[in-house]
């Protein structure tokens, strides 16, 4: 197990060490080849090793990031102290100095994760890291103003349930438990990224944390596949949208690979499209939709949109990344997505050969559609974006075709 960022340096040079040699024997035609094979095997065997040891340290360092560690839990998960410990830099020279012990005997006793280690010294560094990542969070992170939270609206929505505990204190609990602390900033904070312009960030906060909270719940009840970064499955979902009740599928399908869709209308005063979230404390990502434009076409772009961050933007320092207007590209992240939305809804190549490029009509958009097996409203939606008329295929956008699909008759919150 990787313990410090130094091992993981050496771990990342001798990755790139034996890809080389690998590339090397495969090269060589001097070698029998059941030889070849041999060391091939071998060469493979112990490059996957490391390949694991990186991909556990780096998502260590992503799930307990800023993790308060819990003292009633301490001597039952002793690990999540050297886990606490790995994401959040603390150096094993730091707990050797709190213990009074060799940086040797420190080594040792993580080689176990601490499962040798007495109660009282694991109380001690329980102590130690907890002040340490406070103190952490305090000077690096802005004081929230729970007053400025849109509670009405909140409490209209029955994001907050009104009874005996006040709104105020309500929306602590829920922040608390998604979060671990209270000490956490709002949408600008360095690990989000936010694409709009709405003057009001604690609308979009309470917005996040209404879809995170989902999110968690759905956790809690079903286990959640581990996501990898694989795009191979794309084209199936793309696929989905040619059935009637496409969105729902899409749904179900990216939860089968570890992607938790939640649809969520927007607050008043804000403009937002969608969100591509890490559940905190967990590496599961969360995507969140308001269907703010009821309409086909704009699902599927925004839904490959938020795709799009969370397979090229999302990590441990930015873990969250809000969008408002989305296909308005502002920046190079946005653009970057806008054009993994494009590409994996119609590749470049497919797109070149559609005819309606050049015969702007329905018989020819349906052909193309049927061709690449997609639902017309993906292509409509893309011609009247690149020739900027959007007076052409009103009929084949699907309009107020998927509220429904999630709210029924439900929707009221224009």
């Amino acid at each position: 197990m990787i313990l410090n960022s130094f091992e993981l340096s050496l771990t990342e040079q001798k990755i790139k060490q034996i890809q080389a040699t690998i590339a090397d024997v495969e090269k060589d035609t001097s070698v029998d080849s059941f030889l070849l094979k041999l060391e091939l095997d071998s060469l493979n065997v112990f490059l996957n090793e490391l390949i694991e040891e990186r991909d556990e340290f780096l998502e260590i360092s992503q799930n307990f990031k800023h993790k308060i560690p819990v003292k009633k839990e301490v001597l039952k998960y002793p690990e999540n102290l050297v886990y606490i410990r790995i994401a959040n830099d603390i150096s094993q020279e730091d707990i050797a100095s709190l213990l009074n012990v060799s940086i040797e005997e420190v080594k040792r006793q993580e080689d176990y994760l601490y499962r040798h280690l007495d109660s009282i010294s694991l109380l001690r560094i329980n102590d130690f890291l907890e002040e340490k990542i406070s103190n952490s969070l305090t000077v690096h992170t802005s004081p929230i103003n729970w007053n400025k939270f849109p509670i009405k609206e909140m409490l209209k929505r029955k994001w907050l349930l009104s009874g005996n505990i006040d709104p105020i204190s309500a929306i602590k609990a829920r922040f608390t438990d998604l979060f671990g602390n209270e000490q956490y900033e709002l949408a600008l904070h360095r690990k989000f990224h936010f694409n709009g312009n709405s003057p009001n960030e604690y609308s979009l906060l309470a917005w996040q944390i209404q879809v995170l909270s989902k999110a968690k719940e759905i956790t809690k009840q079903i286990k959640i596949p581990k996501f990898n970064k694989d795009s191979s499955w794309l084209n199936q979902l793309v696929r989905i949208s040619t059935h009637s009740s496409g969105p729902l599928e899409a749904q179900e399908f990216l939860l089968s690979k570890g992607i938790i869709l939640i649809v969520e209308p927007h607050l008043p005063s804000t403009y937002l499209d969608g969100a591509a979230m890490l559940l905190p404390n967990t590496s599961i990502p969360v995507i969140g939709l308001t269907l703010r434009q009821d309409r086909l076409d704009n699902f599927w772009f925004v839904l490959f949109h938020e795709l799009g961050h969370i397979f090229l933007h999302l990590n441990a320092e930015r873990t969250s990344i809000v969008d408002e207007d989305v296909g308005i590209a502002t920046d190079e992240v946005e653009i970057e997505a806008d054009n993994f939305a494009l590409n994996n809804l119609i590749p470049s190549e497919q797109w070149d050969m559609c005819m309606c490029r050049f015969y702007i009509n329905e018989d020819t958009l349906n052909e193309d559609a049927r061709n690449l097996n997609i639902h017309p409203s993906i292509i409509a939606g893309r011609l009247r974006k690149e020739n900027n008329n959007y007076q052409i295929f009103n009929e084949k956008i699907g309009l107020k075709q998927v509220r429904k699909l999630f709210w029924g008759d439900e929707y009221d919150f224009e």
